[in-house]
C-alpha cells in the first residue's frame, strides 16, 4: 500500500481523522489521541505525504456520526479541501456498520475521496485483503459497540441500585464528594439556601415571593451554577430566580436523603433519545446521602403545594381564543391572561413585566382582553369584507402565499429511493462476499436480513409520504377552504383558534397599547 500512495501522481489533500471514546470501551492508553496521531504521521512520512488538516473527536461515541470534527471533515470534503481521509483503523471512523459502510462504500467513492484505514489494510482506491474483509469488520465493530453498551448499562444500573450517584450534575444544594464522585455531600454554598426555601414556604411565602427574596439578595441561581459564563449569555436573565426553579426544589425528594435514579433511559445503543422507565423499575435508595431537611418538612411542603394548586374547575376550563396569538412588541414575551377580581374583568399583560416588574425587564402592557378581542375581530371582519368584494384578488394572494407541501414530501421520497438503491447494491455485495468465501453463510444471512429490514422500513415511509401527497389539496381547493373560513368569520359562526390560525400569524402589543396585527394571508402589518 505504501508504494501505491505516491505512485498514482495525484495531489493528495489529506485529512487525518482521530476519534477516542470511553463509551466504546476504548483502551484509553493504546487508542489515545497521541498514539493515533503518531501512527498516522509515521504512515505519511513513509509515503512522502503531507496533511492539510486533522480532525479530532475526543470523547465521542462511534455509534453515531453527529460529531463536531467529523462534520467539519465532511464540510471540507464538500468544499474540496480534502480528497483523502486517513484513520488508524475502521473503528475510528465509526462503529455503526450501516452508517460506516455508507461513508466507505458510497459517500467517499461518489466524492472521489480515497479512504485508508492503516491497521486494517483498507484502501478504497485498491483491492486489498483488508477491503475484502471490510463487511465482516464493520459487523464486528457494530457488535462490539453493542456489547460494550450492554455492559456499561448493566454496570450503571447496578451502581444505581447500590445507591451510587450516576447523574451528570448534582441537584442544587449538593456537590460530589472530592474523593468519591458517586457520593453526594451538602454544598456549603447552596445547602443553606435549600433549607431556607423550605422554611420560607412552610412559613407562608409563595414560590414567587421566595424567588423575589433570593433575587434581591443576589443569591446565585441554579442555572448560574450549572452553566459556564459563555452559556449564560444565551439565557434570559439568569440572575433572576424563577418561581419554577423554587417549585422544582420544593418537590424534589432528594433533599430528604433519598436518591431516585433510572427514571429514564436511552432507547438503545444507537438511538440517544430517552424514554421513561416504569415507576416499578426505578432505583430508589433511602439514606443514600446526608439530608438537608426532614421527611416531615418535605411532606408538609407537598401538602401546602397541593392545596395551592386547587383551582376552581370554572377557572381552569376557560379557553381564550387569542391566548396563543398575542405578544409583547418590546421584549417578545407572550402576553399572559389573568382575571382582575377587583374590576371583575379579564386582562392581558406582558409576561416578563408581570413576573419581573421589580427588575425593570419590560414595561406594562396592561389591556382589557375583551376589548382587545372585539378590536381584533372587527379588523379581521373589515379585511374579510375586502376579500369577499374582490375574490379574484383574494385568490391571487392565496396562490402567491401558497407553498405546496408536496414538494418537500417528494424530496423525502427521492432520498429514500436512493437509499433503497444503495441498500440493494449492498445486498449484491454481500452475496459476492459469501460466494467468494469472505463471509460465512450465517453472517451473510444476518446482514442480508438487516439490510432487507431497512429496505422495508424505507418502503413503508415512501408509501406513507405518497398517501400524504394524495391527500393534499391543490391551490384551488386551498382557496376554497380559505374562502369558507372568511365567510364563516364574517357570519361569526363559532370562531375557533383553528380558524384564526388560518388568518393571523401574530398580534403584537406596543407599550402605548397599540395593536400590530400580522396576517397570514396578506403578509401585512396593521397598526390599530
Amino acid at each position: 500500500m505504501y508504494k501505491q500512495c505516491n505512485s498514482d501522481n495525484i495531489n493528495y489533500k489529506i485529512g487525518l481523522y482521530i476519534r477516542l471514546s470511553r463509551e466504546d470501551g476504548d483502551d484509553l492508553e493504546s487508542e489515545s489521541v497521541t498514539n493515533q496521531r503518531s501512527l498516522l504521521i509515521g504512515f505519511l512520512k513513509a509515503n512522502g505525504l503531507q496533511i492539510v488538516d486533522e480532525y479530532i473527536d475526543d470523547g465521542y461515541s462511534g455509534g453515531n456520526f453527529n460529531r463536531p470534527s467529523f462534520q467539519r471533515l465532511i464540510k471540507d470534503i464538500e468544499d474540496g479541501r480534502i480528497n483523502m481521509v486517513l484513520t488508524k483503523d475502521l473503528s475510528r471512523l465509526g462503529r455503526d456498520h450501516i452508517q460506516t459502510g455508507f461513508y466507505v462504500e458510497n459517500y467517499f467513492p461518489e466524492k472521489g475521496i480515497r479512504y485508508i484505514a492503516v491497521n486494517d489494510d483498507i484502501d478504497t482506491f485498491y483491492e486489498t485483503s483488508g477491503s475484502d474483509m471490510m463487511p465482516f469488520k464493520l459487523s464486528m465493530n457494530d457488535m462490539y459497540a453493542k456489547d460494550i453498551s450492554k455492559k456499561v448499562r448493566s454496570h450503571l444500573l447496578q451502581m444505581k441500585q447500590d445507591g451510587k450517584f450516576c447523574g451528570s450534575v448534582p441537584a442544587y444544594g449538593y456537590i460530589r464528594h472530592p474523593e468519591d464522585k458517586h457520593q453526594l455531600i451538602p454544598d456549603p454554598r447552596t445547602a443553606p439556601v435549600v433549607k431556607r426555601i423550605f422554611d420560607l414556604y412552610i412559613s407562608g411565602y409563595g414560590s414567587c415571593a421566595i424567588a423575589d427574596i433570593l433575587t434581591r439578595e443576589e443569591i446565585p441561581t441554579p442555572i448560574m451554577l450549572k452553566n459556564k459564563k459563555k452559556s449564560l449569555k444565551k439565557c434570559n436573565h439568569p440572575e433572576i430566580w424563577k418561581h419554577c426553579s423554587v417549585g422544582n426544589i420544593l418537590k424534589n425528594p432528594i433533599y430528604t436523603g433519598v436518591l431516585i435514579q433510572h427514571t429514564s433511559q436511552n432507547i438503545n445503543y444507537k438511538v440517544k433519545k430517552r424514554r421513561k422507565v416504569a415507576k416499578s423499575e426505578w432505583c430508589i435508595k433511602e439514606n443514600a446521602h446526608e439530608p438537608l431537611i426532614t421527611k416531615e418538612t418535605f411532606e408538609l411542603a407537598q401538602q401546602i403545594k397541593d392545596k395551592s394548586n386547587n383551582y376552581s374547575e370554572d377557572r381552569r376550563n376557560v379557553e381564550y381564543i387569542l391566548s396563543d396569538f398575542v405578544y409583547c412588541k418590546d421584549c417578545g414575551a407572550r402576553m399572559s391572561i389573568s382575571y382582575d377580581k377587583k374590576r371583575d374583568r379579564v386582562t392581558m399583560n406582558c409576561n416578563n413585566y408581570r413576573k419581573f416588574s421589580k427588575y425593570d425587564i419590560c414595561f406594562s402592557h396592561y389591556m382589557n382582553y375583551t376589548k382587545l378581542e372585539k378590536t381584533v375581530f372587527h379588523k379581521i371582519s373589515g379585511l374579510s369584507m375586502q376579500y369577499m368584494e374582490d375574490k379574484e384578488e383574494f385568490e391571487k394572494i392565496i396562490k402567491e402565499d401558497y407553498v405546496d407541501p408536496r414538494i418537500e414530501l417528494n424530496k423525502k421520497i427521492n432520498t429514500l429511493t436512493k437509499s433503497i438503491e444503495n441498500l440493494k447494491l449492498k445486498q449484491d455485495s454481500l452475496y459476492d462476499d459469501k460466494f467468494n468465501g469472505v463471509i460465512s453463510a450465517d453472517t451473510y444471512q444476518r446482514l442480508y436480513s438487516q439490510t432487507d429490514e431497512e429496505i422495508n422500513i424505507a418502503n413503508k415511509k415512501i408509501k406513507k409520504y405518497r398517501n400524504e401527497i394524495n391527500s393534499i389539496s391543490d391551490e384551488s381547493v386551498v382557496f376554497a377552504d380559505y374562502l369558507t373560513v372568511v365567510e364563516n368569520f364574517l357570519e361569526m359562526k363559532n370562531p375557533t383558534k383553528e380558524m384564526l390560525n388560518k388568518l393571523i400569524d401574530k398580534i403584537y402589543v406596543t407599550k402605548d397599547k397599540k395593536l400590530e396585527i400580522h396576517y397570514r394571508i396578506a403578509k401585512s402589518e396593521v397598526l390599530v
